[in-house]
């Protein structure tokens, strides 16, 4: 359970006498390590420094005992060695932002699924482990995850391309983006990041054709996918343009159900209209007024008629 402040209470139901047994030799060993303290010449600085006191000891040597020491009681262990619960190892996620990793500040990290930790501690964590630090991207205002330098995805860049892509993005599929895989554009065995601009969804079809055909895929700025035949012929899909929905024109009445005097009657606007069309009615539009700003004008040759 945890308390806040970078603490958490671990409690364990046992017999009556493995609990008391356990609660005996934390015990014994704190009091051995006090004993050590007290005897410790000036010159060995780890002990003389030591201030903690013994619920502190215990509470350590408990945790180096579970993370560190393989059980006797492991039922796959053999005479040649520990089984394997002893090889089991205990492993945490830590996300760190860059400057407190560097020391430029000394912000929070994130012991992700529970609480944040203090920065001393994340550094110490990161700079202990033998396992490589992986970087990631995220988004400064969402926090969303936008690149990682794993193959692997976390969660919120899953959902990002579920909700960009919604189905298989080859031109034409509609097969709901849930029931499709992720792929990455440019081949990560070739160098292919693992970031927004270089994945989508792909039905297990249209993956297939694209890693074992002819047909080739790059994706564009916004998600674009521009697909080239065998043929050369280009194909574009853009995102699908999420279901929104409008209000309803004015109705033409305040509050109070009265019509709003800023309104006239329909019918008469479209009279009013008709008869502003019929005083200009022969009147020939003159050739400066017709816009061609838009427009390719081209050469004579070019001319339709």
């Amino acid at each position: 359970m945890d308390l806040g402040e970078g603490m958490s209470d671990l409690i364990a139901t046992l017999p009556t006498v493995l609990a008391h047994a356990v609660y005996d030799r934390l015990t014994a060993q704190g009091l051995a390590i006090g004993d050590a303290r007290r005897n410790a010449d000036d010159e060995d600085e780890v002990l003389a420094s030591d201030e903690r006191t013994l619920d502190q000891i215990r509470a350590d040597i408990l945790a180096d005992t579970l993370l560190t020491a393989a059980p006797d009681a492991d039922p796959t262990r053999t005479d040649d060695g520990p089984g394997l619960l002893g090889a089991i190892r205990a492993r945490v996620q830590v996300v760190v932002p860059a400057l407190t990793l560097l020391g430029v500040d000394e912000g929070p990290a994130d012991l992700v699924g529970r609480s944040p930790i203090d920065a001393e501690t994340a550094r110490a964590l990161l700079g202990s482990t033998r396992h490589p630090i992986e970087r990631i991207l995220t988004d400064p205002v969402s926090g969303s995850v936008i690149e990682v330098d794993t193959y692997e995805r976390p969660a919120s860049l899953d959902r990002f391309l579920r909700g960009r892509d919604q189905r298989c993005r080859f031109p034409g599929c509609r097969l709901p983006a849930v029931r499709c895989e992720v792929d990455h554009s440019h081949d990560a065995a070739l160098g292919g990041r693992t970031a927004r601009c270089n994945l989508g969804h792909l039905c297990q079809r249209h993956h297939s054709m694209k890693q074992f055909t002819p047909w080739q895929v790059r994706q564009l700025e916004g998600g674009v996918m521009e697909w080239t035949s065998p043929l050369g012929l280009v194909y574009i899909d853009r995102p699908p343009i999420p279901v929104s929905f409008r209000p309803d024109a004015d109705s033409g009445q305040d509050d109070s159900g009265q019509d709003d005097p800023g309104h006239g009657d329909p019918a008469q606007e479209r009279s009013e209209e008709d008869d502003a069309g019929q005083d200009h009615a022969g009147q020939e539009r003159p050739e400066s007024a017709i816009d061609t700003s838009e427009c390719d004008t081209g050469g004579e040759d070019d001319a339709p008629f």
